[in-house]
């Protein structure tokens, strides 16, 4: 049952991971699943605002699922899914994928120095050092089995879409506050973990595709997810006024993520729509 409820009792919580935990707050289901995933368990009661009151997650989810259905069926995702997306193709969409996390570990960095709780700092630097590690992996072992050679890394120029993505998020992050940060940075893993779910059982019996499902769906990548969406939760919550902005920036990256499906499918370049142009 989707909702929110009151709070009676709390237990302590030794992770001091605790949000909106005070007698008589609201939380979400979201937010009680991380809680009892770390031990903590809450007493509660229906909200007398309403049991089915949807989340800050559920609203924006459901407004933004166009770009969302629209991912799960793009060809390159159902290529990567049974096996027939050209080597190519995911070459061009690891190379646009790595200047993308390089520059996600950043705006990362930069939430991090606007969060105002030392659980949320802790947070933002520890996931921008996780992927800062994987993309160090990244190099040394999807690169070389795809091989991108150095000259290419060197030569390497971002496409529209990778290079306006990345724009926008540092845009919300340099413009905006923590909240509109993490607004525009959310889109990303929880997609790829709703894509990893829905084609868990996949054999595409290609090595690199098979392990890209793996990995986004695992086990731990969800419990990160429903974490996140607690995050995202709070932090709509504590600014009431600013939901309309936290939209826009979630939905411009919804937007964002089905162009990086599009750009590696189409080989998108500088010049394509000039050129292509019917003057």
């Amino acid at each position: 049952m989707r909702g929110n409820y009151l709070v009676e009792k709390v237990k302590p919580d030794p992770w001091n991971l605790t949000v909106n935990t005070d007698v008589g707050s609201n939380v979400s289901l979201e937010t009680l699943f991380c809680y009892a995933q770390k031990g903590v368990f809450l007493h509660l009661r229906p909200s007398e605002k309403g049991g089915l009151i949807m989340t800050f997650c559920e609203e924006v989810r459901e407004e933004t699922d166009l770009y969302w259905q629209g991912s799960f069926d793009h060809p390159f995702v159902k290529g990567l899914v049974d096996g027939t997306l050209p080597l190519e193709k995911f070459k061009f969409y690891m190379m646009q994928d790595a200047y993308y996390l390089k520059n996600y570990t950043k705006v990362l960095a930069i939430a991090a120095s606007k969060a105002e709780t030392n659980e949320d700092i802790a947070y933002f630097l520890e996931t921008a050092r996780h992927i800062n590690e994987a993309e160090l992996e990244l190099h040394r072992t999807v690169f070389k089995e795809l091989g991108i050679t150095e000259e290419m890394e060197v030569n390497f120029e971002p496409a529209p879409a990778a290079y306006n993505y990345v724009s926008h998020m540092y845009n919300a992050a340099h413009n905006g506050d923590v909240a509109e940060a993490f607004a525009a940075m959310f889109p990303c893993p929880w997609l790829y973990q709703e894509i990893g779910e829905k084609y868990k059982d996949a054999k595409p019996g290609i090595k690199l595709y098979e392990e890209w499902i793996e990995m986004y769906s695992a086990p731990d990548y969800k419990e990160k997810i429903e974490l996140q969406k607690a995050m995202m939760n709070r932090y709509a919550e504590e600014n009431p006024a600013k939901q309309s902005v936290l939209k826009a920036h979630f939905e411009k990256s919804c937007y964002y993520e089905w162009k990086f499906w599009e750009m590696p499918w189409t080989y998108e370049d500088w010049q394509d729509e000039v050129k292509n142009y019917a003057y």
